[in-house]
């Protein structure tokens, strides 16, 4: 195991720190619910607000994780090992704020046809962001539980994929008179930029499997 028993101060950070993702990653999919359900920017303005500032404080927890485990002195490769899965699960509430972000700022209309296909890929791409947090809480304890746990976010993120394309698709099939060329490319950018919490997911996983494949050596 990892951590020895002195450093549970530690795991209990990082179970803080999934805690805050794990919020944060509640308030993308509940903005963009509200988003398609009633085209409120004010609304979707004070979301991307508050999902910000959990990023932020998402941040805050990673740096004092970090400060945390260089004064705990752990082995070197254990502490690049949990510091780099961390900097690799930053990213997912990054991307997270970044899509919101970008529906805001570029003033995307998600038109009321393409809206359930739309909440379902965040649906499945915020799962895999809760699937990895998951793995990375039971990295410290349930090794294997934590392998299944990885099978189930490559699942999700290839169903993300899968949706992500067949939205695509059908965005610029459609015949809806007032989404427009332009409408069709906002609509597009912003389809990948919901995916992408599921593929920084996924990379996560593939870095756990890597620390869980060096226990077996």
């Amino acid at each position: 195991m990892i951590f020895s028993s002195k450093q549970k101060d530690i795991e209990k950070l990082i179970h803080t720190y999934c805690d805050v993702v794990r919020e944060c990653l509640q308030l993308f999919e509940a903005t963009l619910c509200h988003y398609c359900d009633s085209g409120d920017r004010e609304r979707l303005r004070e979301h991307s607000a508050a999902i910000h500032k959990l990023e932020s404080k998402a941040d805050d927890v990673r740096r004092e994780v970090e400060l945390m485990m260089y004064e705990k002195a752990l082995f070197p490769e254990s502490r690049g090992d949990i510091l780099a899965l961390l900097e690799g699960a930053d990213r997912v509430p990054n991307q997270a704020e970044g899509a919101i972000r970008m529906i805001l700022t570029q003033h995307v209309r998600i038109p009321e046809a393409f809206a359930p296909a739309v909440l379902s890929l965040v649906e499945t791409s915020a799962r895999a962001g809760y699937e990895m947090l998951d793995a990375i809480c039971g990295l410290f304890s349930h090794a294997a539980a934590t392998r299944n746990t990885l099978g189930k976010i490559d699942e999700l993120e290839s169903e993300v994929d899968r949706a992500q394309n067949r939205l695509i698709e059908q965005i610029f099939d459609t015949d809806e008179a007032d989404l427009g060329g332009f409408g069709k490319l906002q609509l597009r950018d912003a389809v990948n930029h919901l995916a992408r919490p599921s593929d920084r997911a996924e990379n996560v996983a593939d870095h756990i499997a890597v620390i869980l494949a060096k226990r077996d050596i």
